[in-house]
């Protein structure tokens, strides 16, 4: 267990190496050479010196732009370390940690009350459509969720605004919260904030329950023909225990690996709702960075959400073993196989025993 662990977080640590040096080489990439444009709109705007305006570009991009590549490479990787990632173009009075920092608890709030709230709808249905999937409940909601999950999500964006905000105004058409409310724990502001957030919330939710529930019926009828489901009931189990401990256990696996990858993508926010409602958000910013060719900014909200995603997986794979111990244990693995084997033995199923 503790090589598997080592193993992991080994690997871990190595694709985040890769991906900021990645994102150090693909400003330097970008056509028209980022770098280069800025210095020469400093220059055109007039009133700064040489050294002013290569300590703006510094301070933009975290680097000295007439030191050797391998020295601004060196300083791009430690300033990324210590979480210094440059100054936003369009804001130079912040830096880009901090637009990060203030948008990412917004994108959180808003992405994760709607993934949870997706995840379980989606798995609730689905199981439903896998326990009675010759019915026409299981047909009808076969096509519902199959023609909301084509749907784009800034399709429902525009027919909410449309409908909610202009036609009948009953929600606001952007921002976090009311500008006459005063931050804090107080009520008022914290209504506003749930108010502001609602159409994004179930936007983002129409959108992607769908995607959820034909994975889980997908995964529940794969499981149900599997052999310790078959071994299960000719021995006579109830439905209720064949149910719980034998098809849902072993069809959600699959579910926790999405759901991990969701959350990790979480971070990076839905941009398209954030875009369309106004909404301060992680996927804003990243909208609004490429518009602006604000590549600090954007290079920024690349890292937080590749490193999330990174991140999540690493926890996936160390949450793994106490779901099924067998993928940290070869032995225990081995054991499984040679069981299924052997028609004399009992076949199990993942982490779970026969009583």
């Amino acid at each position: 267990m503790v090589s598997y662990v080592v193993k992991r977080l080994a690997m871990s640590l190595l694709i985040i190496y890769i991906v900021i040096s990645l994102s150090f080489f693909m400003i330097r990439l970008m056509p028209g050479n980022p770098m280069a444009a800025l210095e020469a709109q400093l220059r055109m705007q007039g009133g700064l010196s040489e050294v002013e305006i290569q300590q703006r570009i510094s301070s933009v991009y975290g680097v000295t732009p007439n030191a050797p590549v391998g020295e601004q490479y060196l300083q791009y990787v430690w300033g990324a370390i210590r979480g210094d990632l440059g100054v936003p173009i369009m804001n130079p009075g912040t830096t880009v940690t901090a637009v990060i920092a203030e948008a990412l608890p917004w994108t959180i709030m808003v992405v994760a009350v709607s993934l949870i709230i997706s995840f379980l709808i989606g798995i609730a249905i689905g199981a439903m459509m896998a326990a009675f999937q010759n019915s026409r409940f299981s047909q009808a909601m076969t096509f519902i969720v199959s023609f909301l999950s084509a749907v784009p999500s800034y399709l429902v964006a525009i027919a909410l605004l449309y409908f909610l905000t202009s036609v009948y105004q009953v929600f606001p058409s952007g921002g976090a919260y009311a500008v006459d409310v005063t931050p804090g724990f107080n009520g008022p502001y914290l209504l506003s904030v749930l108010y502001h957030a609602f159409l994004p919330i179930v936007a983002s939710v129409i959108t992607s329950f769908g995607g959820w529930a034909l994975g889980m019926k997908g995964s529940a009828i794969s499981v149900l023909g599997s052999e310790y489901v078959r071994a299960a009931e000719a021995r006579g189990l109830s439905d209720r225990r064949i149910t719980q401990s034998y098809v849902g256990r072993n069809s959600m696996l699959p579910m926790v690996t999405q759901l991990a990858l969701s959350i990790g993508f979480m971070f990076g926010g839905s941009v398209f709702i954030e875009t369309y409602f106004q909404y301060p958000g992680i996927g804003f910013y990243m909208i609004q960075s490429v518009n602006q060719r604000d590549y600090s900014l954007m290079m920024g909200c690349f890292l937080l959400i590749t490193v999330s995603v990174i991140v999540t997986n690493l926890l996936v794979d160390l949450l793994y073993p106490l779901v099924d111990p067998r993928i940290a244990n070869p032995a225990a693995r081995k054991r499984a196989v040679d069981k299924t084997a052997d028609p004399d033995q009992e076949v199990l199923p993942a982490g779970g025993t026969m009583a």
